[in-house]
């Protein structure tokens, strides 16, 4: 009786849910954390080190420079050691670069330290959301990539209330204590994962999740090859990665300069700017699953034009809004998005590319990612101290955003049109 209680409790819950959890608690470590704190400690950290625009957006852009370095790597590292390795060491990385910064006296510690913490940032997330494509099928894939992303959501929660708090605490010092804070959080998950996270189902005697469902699923459009250049060869991944660049300019606008336009464009307090900043984090825990899904139902580039779209009238909204009430939804508004986009276009990438080479795709298009976000904080930073205000800013983050709507269209329609094609000739 107890053999077969086993069996049915082990089919009623798939162990692959699990590994869901620990993807999302990898994803809260390295983005959450590692990346999406950075924008609530930013406004502390610049006045504790006396830095000003130029100097801040050049530490912004370390960590991008380290991601970057690091998306290019992760892939083969991946190939050659397995995405659980790479995981748990880049986590780590992530740790020891942050308590490089939280005992930064100038600026080219703070440098060094943020671009450490940028390694392990690119190096932890591209496996933790290659491990998707493991165990979950090309059905669940927009659903369990969006749930993945909510970690950044809730990153930006707890960064959201916990440092200004710290910061109420000690004023000095309150933003190292907040990096010594996020360094332990992180080095606890990375334990979590060392001793529970497995590469992939077969290592438990399981199939994905909905493999049995769509078995007979079948994509025509995937290219196959035994060698992992046909990631670097195939036109729609470059054309997908070139949106991904834009968008990587736009969105860190909000996400890395949201709490300090507030404090000095709109007068909030530092409090008000960081419960502002959180309710975004809020709203944007469900949008990767909430985008996710809607793209797994009707299709990848339709639902990203929607949610461009939405980000594009949103930001437009906040570049010329003052009252408190309008600023709060239209964060809320863009925080529902938010990570509608990265959930799309790591989920769109195994439509284009065999399954054993997504890591290495998802890499591929994620370096046109770190190289929008490399360059985002230097730009941003040059038009803040040029123009005194966020204004050519918060335009250019949403132009950037309706000329990715507008290729997503594009790709959407040429689909479309081969589709239509295809059946008619058949």
């Amino acid at each position: 009786m107890s053999k077969v209680w086993f069996k049915v409790k082990q089919h009623s819950i798939h162990k692959g849910w699990f590994m869901l959890i620990l993807i999302v608690l990898s994803v809260l470590a390295c983005l959450g954390f590692g990346r999406f704190s950075f924008g609530v400690i930013l406004p502390f950290m610049k006045d504790g080190l006396m830095l000003d625009y130029r100097e801040t957006g050049l530490i912004a852009s370390s960590i991008f420079l380290g991601y970057l370095i690091a998306v290019l790597l992760s892939g083969f590292f991946v190939l050659r050691f397995s995405a659980k390795k790479v995981i748990i060491v880049s986590l780590l990385i992530i740790a020891t670069g942050m308590v490089i910064t939280a005992n930064a006296q100038h600026f080219w510690v703070a440098y060094i330290g943020s671009f450490i913490t940028g390694l392990g940032t690119g190096g932890s997330y591209v496996p933790s959301l290659g491990l998707i494509s493991q165990w979950f099928s090309p059905k669940k894939r927009g659903m369990a990539m969006g749930t993945a992303m909510a970690g950044s959501g809730i990153g930006m929660v707890f960064s959201g209330f916990a440092v200004p708090a710290l910061v109420v605490i000690s004023s000095d010092q309150g933003w190292r204590l907040s990096w010594y804070l996020l360094a332990f959080l992180v080095i606890i998950i990375a334990l979590i994962n060392s001793i529970f996270l497995k590469n992939k189902p077969e290592e438990v005697q399981l199939l994905p999740i909905g493999a049995i469902e769509n078995r007979n699923e079948h994509q025509h459009h995937v290219e196959t090859s035994s060698k992992p250049s046909i990631v670097y060869r195939n036109k729609t991944l470059w054309f997908i990665g070139s949106i991904y660049f834009l968008w990587g300019m736009s969105y860190l606008i909000f996400s890395t300069f949201l709490v300090d336009y507030l404090i000095t464009d709109v007068n909030f307090t530092s409090q008000q700017a960081g419960q502002f900043f959180a309710a975004a984090g809020i709203a944007s825990i469900i949008s990767g699953f909430l985008w996710g899904t809607v793209s797994d139902k009707v299709g990848r580039m339709l639902s990203l034009m929607i949610v461009f779209s939405t980000q594009f009238l949103m930001l437009m909204g906040l570049s010329f809004s003052t009252d408190s009430f309008f600023i709060f939804m239209q964060v809320i508004i863009y925080g529902t998005t938010l990570w509608g986009v990265p959930t799309i276009m790591n989920a769109s990438v195994g439509d284009y590319i065999e399954a054993k080479f997504i890591p290495v795709a998802m890499g591929f298009v994620t370096i046109f990612f770190s190289a929008g976000q490399l360059v985002s904080p230097v730009v941003t930073g040059f038009l803040i101290d040029y123009t005194n205000s966020y204004l050519s800013a918060h335009l250019l983050s949403a132009i950037t955003c309706l000329i990715c709507g507008l290729g997503c269209y594009a790709l959407f329609y040429t689909e479309r049109k081969k589709t239509t094609n295809l059946k008619l000739e058949m």
